[in-house]
């Protein structure tokens, strides 16, 4: 295992198995977590330099969780914003003593920074369209915990597939193991990248591609790029790409449904959230977990 996480390519299938295994222990009977003084030496900063909820809660939870020390970063109101240097603000933080640093940016500067600061330990927590290593582990998580295991399962991804770093993630991760099929499905607008996949097939008819699915995970849509860039109807979109109960029913009896946050019920009915089939919240849940299992592993390493 490399020193620092920028990507689920740095992880062999034992090691993405090793982790899911070890963030069960993590979690208690009644899905709170557990607390272990593990870390009360070491220092973590969440450097986020685009919003973020979910990601930057579980880190920081889950560090606390293990006894660390957290330093909360907000880069709009941080000396970004006075012209100084991702490098700069990231080296400032080592020589105040980080031990740890989860990055969020929009851009592909954690390669670069790993290589400039090889003393800081680094975990993408989302880079730019590229990349979100954990949350792909926590999808192969929640799959493996409702399924038992990803062999033989067909996998359908929907939505807005070009500018999501949660798919590229999830397609590296899955690309080690047996699954039965994988399909994307989107409006070919925002699936260009997906057309012709090197692994996986696309089916733009979202009735077709959810036919005996066992998995489907649905991707948030941004309300801001239908007005600026797409020039697509709204209601138009959700009638050819909304999952409804309707198509959920289509799919294999025991699918799950799956979805990163946030929810904006574009991609998703309200139904279809709130059914037996979703399993969200236990992504959310899964979370936590996977990234004191993360933080452990490398604050260790």
């Amino acid at each position: 295992m490399s020193k620092s996480l920028l990507s689920i390519n740095d992880l062999s299938k034992q090691e993405i198995l090793d982790l899911i295994e070890f963030a069960k222990n993590f979690k208690n009977d009644d899905g709170s977590f557990k607390k272990e003084n593990l870390f009360p030496d070491k220092t973590v900063a969440n450097v986020f330099c685009e919003p973020s909820t979910r990601t930057k809660s579980s880190f920081e939870i889950a560090a606390k969780n293990l006894g660390c020390s957290v330093i909360g970063f907000d880069a709009s109101s941080s000396s970004i914003e006075k012209g100084e240097s991702i490098y700069e603000t990231i080296d400032a933080l080592g020589l105040m003593g980080v031990d740890l640093c989860v990055l969020r940016h929009p851009e592909s500067v954690i390669r670069e920074l790993n290589e400039y600061m090889p003393e800081m330990i680094f975990v993408n927590g989302g880079e730019g369209s590229i990349s979100h290593p954990t949350q792909a582990l926590i999808d192969l998580m929640t799959i493996i915990d409702n399924k038992g295991s990803i062999d033989d399962l067909n996998i359908v991804i929907v939505g807005d597939l070009d500018h999501s770093r949660v798919t590229s993630s999830f397609v590296e991760g899955i690309s080690n193991f047996s699954f039965n099929s994988l399909t994307f499905c989107g409006h070919p607008s925002m699936c260009s990248k997906y057309l012709d996949p090197a692994l996986g097939k696309y089916e733009p008819d979202l009735d077709l591609a959810v036919q005996d699915a066992d998995v489907i995970i649905t991707l948030r849509i941004q309300y801001e790029r239908f007005e600026e860039e797409l020039n697509l109807d709204l209601d138009d979109y959700k009638h050819a790409y909304e999952l409804t109960s309707e198509r959920v029913e289509q799919a294999r009896g025991d699918v799950i449904v799956m979805h990163p946050g946030p929810v904006n019920y574009i991609e998703i009915s309200e139904s279809v959230y709130q059914s037996d089939n979703s399993v969200i919240r236990n992504q959310v849940a899964n979370g936590v977990a996977i990234r004191m299992a993360v933080l452990a592993r490398y604050l260790s390493s």
